[in-house]
């Protein structure tokens, strides 16, 4: 039982410190959005995962964007004139959050990502109904 938490920790713990490996590999292409971690792991099926997100972007030519959630289109930020960005996010979820990244010239979506949930445990109880005889 112990090892599980004990794994769970070191996932956790360990998404930060590839997370410079990982932008440093991603810049080589011409637009990308990145969120690391990109997965949550909960303890139990059906709560909320708690993480900080490091959302990071960058395109290939300088111009307007703005991050956004991607189901409810809801604008987290806009960086004006910019060729990268950075945006920390705290993930606070009980179901997967898809993200984008879209030109405030035009409104199209150049990029999108989303961070998975997981869980330890899966729910695998029964309801249990009342009987009264």
């Amino acid at each position: 039982m112990f090892s599980k938490y004990y794994l769970c920790f070191i996932f956790l713990v360990s998404g930060p410190l590839f997370a410079k490996q990982q932008l440093e590999t991603d810049q080589t292409t011409e637009s990308a959005l990145v969120a690391l971690p990109d997965t949550c792991v909960a303890l139990r099926e059906g709560r909320n995962c708690y993480a900080e997100v490091d959302i990071t972007w960058h395109q290939q030519q300088v111009g307007n964007y703005c991050l956004r959630n991607a189901q409810s289109k809801h604008i987290m930020q806009c960086w004006l004139m910019q060729q990268k960005g950075l945006f920390r996010y705290q993930f606070d979820s009980a179901e997967t959050i898809g993200f984008e990244l879209i030109s405030s010239d035009n409104g199209k979506v150049v990029a999108s990502t989303e961070i998975q949930l997981q869980w330890v445990y899966q729910n695998r109880q029964k309801k249990r109904r009342w009987r009264l005889f």
